[in-house]
């Protein structure tokens, strides 16, 4: 058995479909999957965006790994999570989401080993790294 990957990683938010709207909105995640918010609904059959269960996940096609809402009863944890969002530009996409109101910890900046970093929060104090490599075409995929 060999590990292929990392599926979703989990976002805990107090109000998953005001979150919904900030990822997809702000941050620009494409919604991938919404699960239904009946709760005895068939789980094979997606649910509707607008009106989410529990479970949402936003991000690119599998294998590639997707980031899932999870609303946990309205309690946050806020703080770090440890997650790193990848972009090819990030000063272009520092000022897009400052003008979209995201709240910055820090600028980017050049670390000593030649990535950009900055730090943002969402609306629920969870904090995250933006993240620039050196050269961001050796970390661009096909597909």
């Amino acid at each position: 058995m060999v590990l292929v990957g990392v599926d979703t990683v989990a976002i805990v938010v107090s109000d998953r479909r005001n979150a919904l709207a900030w990822y997809r909105d702000v941050l620009g995640l494409a919604p991938a999957y919404a699960g239904p918010n009946d709760p005895d609904a068939d789980p094979s059959v997606p649910g509707d965006p607008e009106d989410p269960g529990h479970w949402i996940e936003l991000g690119p096609a599998r294998p590639r790994t997707r980031v899932h809402l999870c609303e946990m009863g309205g309690r946050t944890e806020p703080g770090p999570t440890g997650i790193t969002f990848l972009t090819d530009d990030i000063r272009a996409d520092h000022d897009r989401l400052r003008a979209k109101g995201v709240r910055f910890l820090s600028p980017p900046k050049a670390m000593d080993w030649g990535e950009w970093l900055c730090e943002f929060a969402d609306p629920d104090g969870n904090e995250f790294d933006l993240k620039q490599p050196v050269d961001p075409s050796s970390w661009r995929t096909s597909g």
